[in-house]
């Protein structure tokens, strides 16, 4: 079942941050790019407290009582283009043992419904070239590749 996080779901959506976090720190990357302790209970909690502004979906997939599946974006406002605002997602994220059940897709359409109610015209995400798995699941999904970001180290 899909429905919005709230308050109860804290302890369990912190779990999930944290579990993509740690998947990114894994990753070799730049080795500047880390994600900083704490940081998915600081994240988790920004977002909680933009709920009820209209700005953000912060929504979940449960089986019964456990959060399996999330999904987080924000709004953006963007008056200087046409299309004036977007949805950025900022996490998705499946639980460890529960990924290929079709979730993660469920919450796709969801927010899909979502954004067309908010006549909200674009959803934009990023994933990280060596995270493997997520690119080959946003690729194989209806996103298509629009920009390419650089980063350089300069310390």
């Amino acid at each position: 079942m899909i429905r919005d996080l709230n308050e109860s779901d804290r302890n369990q959506t912190i779990e999930l941050v944290n579990q993509f976090y740690r998947k990114v720190n894994e990753l070799e990357l730049d080795g500047l790019f880390r994600i900083r302790p704490r940081a998915a209970t600081k994240f988790t909690d920004i977002y909680f407290k933009l709920i009820g502004t209209g700005k953000v979906y912060m929504r979940g997939f449960f089986e019964e009582a456990e959060l399996v599946s999330l999904l987080i974006g924000r709004v953006e406002e963007k008056p200087h283009l046409e299309e004036e605002r977007s949805l950025f997602i900022d996490l998705a994220v499946t639980k460890l043992g529960k990924k290929k059940k079709g979730y993660m897709s469920s919450l796709l359409e969801d927010v899909d419904l979502w954004c067309k109610e908010k006549c909200i015209p674009a959803i934009e995400l990023r994933a990280i070239l060596q995270n493997e798995e997520a690119v080959k699941f946003w690729d194989k999904s209806s996103f298509e590749r629009f920009y390419i970001r650089y980063r350089k180290r300069v310390l």
